[in-house]
């Protein structure tokens, strides 16, 4: 037996995914902002041993591509 709190949330989670017809969750990237190429920097971090947050500003710029 299904109890009605269930119901709701059932309900809620429709009401809430009716919002998303093509089932896209995701706000459109800033045009302008630069592009991070995540490959090529999550092989550099594996490489040093090191995690994004202690890349330097001048090596984080190599993995950013602007336009």
């Amino acid at each position: 037996m299904i109890r009605k709190d269930e119901n709701l949330i059932r309900k809620e989670i429709e009401e809430f995914e009716n919002g998303f017809p093509d089932g896209v969750y995701a706000i459109p990237r800033d045009p302008k902002a630069p592009r991070v190429k995540v490959r090529a920097l999550n092989d550099y971090c594996k490489e040093k041993g090191i995690t994004p947050e202690d890349l330097t500003a001048e090596e984080m710029e190599q993995f950013l591509e602007r336009k």
